[in-house]
């Protein structure tokens, strides 16, 4: 055998010993950590009851808008129905009419636009609302109807009201709301009568038990 043939055997040889000494090292196999945190979510479970208070904006139709707080009462009846009563007072302003006239033509206590009214609730849609990345809770949105006793402007009239309410579970024992009510009723008013649309806007806060 050659002199150039016996180096290179001798350069492959070194050549396979180093790169099997290489791969006798131990390999760390790193695991990624699949745990996932559990999360529990607030929900109405045994509770059946809500008892809560609101604040927001009521337009009353040819006056304006004006500030209203009430409490409210809430009965589950099942994942779907809801009874809900509500009492609510705002103190309304002025007539557009009334401002230009410069004079009242209603007495004080007559501008206290005060009811009280039964609704049912149908749940429409359920879901969850996220805030930011790390809050979610459970929601709902519900259709309401019911009828309204009204005092306003001297008169005392039952009419009706229909509107949307979307609710929140916060935690085990509150819930939040944002509703949105018109209450349709009828009002004589300076010898006219009329059948009127009374909007609110509300929020409200409610513990469960």
């Amino acid at each position: 055998m050659s002199r150039s043939v016996k180096i290179l055997a001798c350069l492959l040889s070194l050549g396979t010993t180093a790169y099997t000494y290489g791969n006798d090292k131990p390999v760390t196999v790193i695991e990624p950590d699949k745990s996932m945190p559990t999360i529990q979510v607030a929900a109405i479970d045994t509770e059946k009851f809500e008892l809560g208070a609101y604040v927001g904006l009521l337009s009353v139709e040819d006056f304006n808008t004006n500030p209203v707080t009430g409490v409210s009462f809430t009965y589950h009846i099942n994942r779907k129905f809801i009874a809900q009563a509500n009492y609510g007072i705002s103190t309304v302003g002025k007539a557009a009419f009334e401002e230009v006239a410069g004079g009242n033509f209603l007495a004080d206590d007559e501008y206290d636009f005060e009811y009280i009214n039964l609704l049912a609730g149908y749940n429409l849609l359920d879901g969850r609302s996220f805030l930011g990345k790390r809050h979610k809770f459970n929601s709902a949105i519900y259709l309401l109807a019911g009828v309204a006793d009204v005092s306003f402007a001297g008169n005392d009239k039952t009419g009706m009201v229909i509107g949307a309410s979307y609710r929140a579970v916060v935690t085990d024992w509150m819930t939040i709301n944002l509703d949105l009510r018109d209450t349709i009723v009828d009002r004589e008013f300076l010898g006219d009568s009329k059948k009127t649309n009374n909007t609110e806007m509300l929020i409200g806060v409610n513990a469960l038990f």
